[in-house]
């Protein structure tokens, strides 16, 4: 109703506007008046533009003085699309932010618990050495007072009491080993507990894809460059005073090279840590092979499924189900994992932003469809770009 009034109160008012304009024309017409020195055609013609200018500036007038908005959009638009802007970016870093978070969180937790496991079965190892240790000291007390009785009452088993004393050499032998193995197991725990783990079993090192070659050295020149660059990640992690390396098996590594010349096909080569370590030791590696192909073309459907948005479902926990939906697939059709999480696919937080706002605006039955962004290979990020249809 507002809306109507006004735009019945801005045609009434240039209807006479102009009314006035045209009389007042009229009459500079027929008594031929002249203005600032024009002629009486060009006088008419002034004031019909000047009639015209009214009409316009009462119209913004009007419009400004009952509208606010009219006013922001004369006045205001340009400061108000860059709040616009600046908040979209706010809102955007604080979705990475986020992410990255919940990322940390969850390898330090990871981290945590492995060593915590590790924690528990050295103290395990150390109560068995300590107990075994214990029966030895026993046992060499039982074997000293035998040895005692025995000559007190014969001195003509020398030859026997010499067994029992190289017996008892032995025991006491064993005895010492075993004490150093206790030392040395205490050690480890404290070693372990100054020492944190930097790399744990499982960790990707290095990656890449090995070209068909029959050529043996060409072969060893390619995985020496993934060799050496899994070396300087462990550098930019550690420091450039670190002794640690990385070490493979030989049987491993001539194993790779024989199978990368035998393929009909580029082969993918991922360098994984073997084995829990600590600064100065050196990287355990394990190298595997893959031969690598196209799994999915740009625009593949890779998974979809249904969800009824009136159940019980929060936007988060649909989310995260379709998402391990997603992994479950491209795993199975035969993208590489993280050894680490499993995680195969890639999206940003504004995806999720945007697709939450989506999910929250609708109703009823949905379907959920992700397609892969671009061609990808088996170790290639898989980016997806997800859709959602009524």
């Amino acid at each position: 109703m507002y809306g109507v009034m006004l735009v019945l109160v801005l045609i009434v008012t240039g209807g006479i506007i102009a009314f006035i304009g045209d009389r007042l024309g009229t009459k500079v017409g027929k008594k031929k008046l002249s203005l600032f020195g024009m002629r009486p055609r060009h006088t008419s013609i002034l004031v019909t533009i000047i009639t015209g200018i009214l009409i316009t500036t009462m119209t913004f007038l009007v419009l400004a003085a009952v509208s606010e908005n009219v006013r922001t959009a004369l006045f205001g638009m340009e400061k108000l699309q860059q709040r616009m802007v600046q908040t979209q970016q706010d809102l955007q870093q604080a979705g990475q932010n986020l992410t990255k978070t919940r990322s940390d969180l969850e390898k330090t937790k990871k981290e945590y618990d492995n060593s915590k496991k590790e924690l528990g079965l050295l103290r395990e190892e150390l109560s068995k050495s300590e107990a075994v240790s214990e029966r030895l000291r026993a046992e060499q007390a039982s074997l000293r007072a035998r040895n005692n009785e025995l000559a007190n009452r014969n001195n003509n088993l020398v030859s026997s009491n010499n067994a029992l004393r190289e017996s008892n050499a032995r025991l006491d032998q064993d005895n010492n080993n075993l004490t150093k193995t206790n030392n040395s197991l205490r050690t480890g725990i404290e070693m372990i507990r100054e020492r944190p783990i930097v790399y744990r079993v499982g960790e990707l090192l290095a990656t890449g894809t090995v070209p068909k070659a029959e050529n043996k050295e060409m072969v060893e020149k390619e995985i020496g460059g993934l060799i050496s660059l899994a070396n300087s990640k462990i550098i930019t992690r550690l420091g450039n005073d670190t002794k640690s390396t990385v070490w493979i098996y030989p049987d491993q590594y001539h194993a790779a090279v024989n199978s990368i010349i035998k393929a009909d096909t580029p082969t993918v080569v991922r360098l994984i840590v073997g084995a829990n370590m600590v600064n100065g030791d050196p990287v355990l590696t394990n190298i595997e092979t893959y031969p690598d192909r196209l799994i999915y073309k740009a625009n593949a459907l890779i998974y979809q499924n249904y969800y009824d948005l009136d159940s019980n479902w929060t936007s988060d926990a649909l989310i995260g189900d379709f998402l391990r939906g997603v992994n479950h697939a491209a795993v199975a059709k035969g993208i590489l994992p993280n050894p680490l999480n499993g995680s195969v696919g890639v999206i940003n937080g504004t995806q999720i932003m945007e697709l939450e706002k989506v999910l929250s605006a609708s109703r009823g039955r949905i379907l959920l469809q992700a397609f892969a962004e671009d061609n990808t290979n088996i170790i290639q990020p898989l980016r997806l770009d997800i859709t959602v249809k009524q």
